[in-house]
């Protein structure tokens, strides 16, 4: 009992803002299933995940177009997460291969533009990884090349 609560404390917990609800299990699964150190938290309407801020996720994958009848992407709301909760980092996840939104999404804070296709799984594996170097703090920084 006691191995389950210390792991279970160990969990980062990662923000998926989807509203295609396939793909959004399907990236739950992945996160918590197969790379078991993380708990998922999913939004389908990017709206419901700013209430949910105060939990503090250690990251944020967020989809760029949502169905719910609003003018707003995804950049809309990187702009208002990264104006309100800069520390927070975010993985642009986006079936959108277009270089003006990735150059959007970049300079506005986020820390990785993926394009979902057959590599996406192992491009978000990798850029969760580099999150959890880039916290590890002081020694990291200091020896950062």
């Amino acid at each position: 009992m006691v191995s389950v609560e210390v792991k279970s404390s160990m969990n980062k917990l990662v923000f998926i803002v989807e509203d295609d609800l396939v793909q959004q299990k399907m990236l739950q699964h992945h996160f918590e299933e197969l790379l078991g150190n993380y708990v998922v938290k999913t939004f389908t309407d990017p709206k419901d995940m700013f209430a949910h801020l105060k939990d503090k996720p250690f990251a944020i994958v967020l989809d760029h177009f949502f169905s719910n009848k609003s003018d707003k992407t995804g950049l809309d709301y990187l702009k208002e997460l990264k104006k309100n909760h800069a520390s927070i980092p975010v993985v642009y996840y986006t079936s959108l291969n277009d270089d003006v939104v990735r150059a959007k999404a970049m300079a506005l804070g986020a820390e990785d533009y993926i394009i979902k296709d057959s590599a996406s799984l192992v491009r978000l594996r990798t850029a969760l990884d580099s999150l959890n170097t880039k916290k590890k703090g002081f020694l990291s920084k200091l020896f950062k090349g």
